[in-house]
């Protein structure tokens, strides 16, 4: 089976998607500073970490990868906006340095990168790949230059996936993203506030995700090669969502609280047509969407520390920041 390389391997979206490419028999390397800890576990059968910053690696070290999976970036707008040239860094600069490392790796099949939906910014119509970009956050701004380099440079074969919002449970657990922290608030606190709530977003769930990266490896008809995707399992507001997920779990005695005032401008519905590619065979979203809620209720459940201030991306930056002296 292939050598793939996952940068970004712990975080929220790494440690659910490692355990699942080692299941499939692929060799993976995991790089990733550890900035939430380690979370994929030593006993994972296939995998490897390297706790190093994957800039400091040498040209020579890329060369045996035949798919490079970019989880990397300061994805939560609130923590990017905290120190704007570090996120520069983080999310572009360094980036930069990296692609001209890997552009000469003859094993290189496909370079995999985590792009978002928020590139398309605040848009009435439903969005497709091409539909015009308009992000408004630091984050979406750096993603979608991102994007522009990869297309413009053809270095090599490249598939971009432009992720909706993203929720499920995950070993390193986030409660900054919407449906998480809904459901959170919901079985801790007893109550959901939502602010504004009228806005449209595009969510995605974590495993459809691994499901995706997984049909890309296996594209033998190159169906995937050199393309953006939109990928998310449904569109939905706040209020809407909030309403969908009382109802799925049937949680008791829970307070809504619903101020109008909304500081949030993203708004967009997104067409399914890409995320139907990923799938094969009968594949019902309704139901899938159904499942995977009531199976992140259920996780969130178990939670024994819910309120652990880590699971906000914005407290673990705003340490590291002060620490490092950023």
């Amino acid at each position: 089976m292939y050598d793939v390389l996952v940068l970004g391997s712990e975080g929220y979206l790494g440690s659910i998607l490692v355990p699942y490419l080692a299941k499939k028999g692929y060799f993976i390397t995991g790089i990733d500073k550890c900035f939430f800890g380690r979370n994929n576990s030593k006993k994972l059968k296939n995998y490897k970490l390297i706790r190093k910053d994957y800039n400091s690696l040498k040209e020579i070290f890329f060369k045996k990868f035949y798919f490079i999976i970019d989880l990397v970036n300061i994805s939560n707008d609130p923590a990017s906006e905290l120190n704007p040239k570090f996120t520069n860094k983080i999310n572009y600069l360094n980036k930069i340095k990296m692609i001209k490392k890997i552009r000469k790796c003859k094993n290189l099949k496909r370079y995999i990168y985590m792009s978002s939906c928020s590139v398309y910014g605040n848009n009435s119509k439903v969005i497709n790949e091409k539909t015009n970009p308009a992000p408004i956050s630091l984050y979406s701004k750096l993603c979608l230059k991102y994007e522009k380099k990869i297309i413009k440079n053809n270095y090599f074969s490249f598939t971009i996936l432009r992720l909706g919002t993203l929720y499920g449970w995950s070993p390193r657990m986030r409660y900054d993203l919407a449906i998480n922290k809904i459901i959170k608030d919901m079985i801790y606190l007893k109550k959901i506030e939502i602010l504004g709530g009228e806005q449209q977003r595009f969510f995605c769930f974590n495993e459809f995700v691994c499901l995706a990266i997984n049909q890309i490896i296996q594209d033998k008809k190159k169906y995937f090669l050199n393309k953006i995707f939109n990928l998310g399992v449904f569109n939905s507001n706040i209020v809407s969502l909030t309403q969908k997920i009382i109802n799925l779990t049937k949680h008791k005695n829970v307070l809504v609280s619903h101020e109008k005032h909304n500081i949030d401008k993203r708004s967009y519905k997104v067409s399914m047509n890409s995320a139907k590619k990923f799938v094969v065979g009968k594949f019902n979203f309704n139901s899938y969407v159904s499942k995977s809620i009531i199976k992140c209720y259920k996780s969130i459940k178990r939670d024994k520390t819910p309120f652990d201030s880590k699971k906000i991306t914005l407290n673990v930056y705003k340490d590291y920041l002060i620490k490092k002296k950023i």
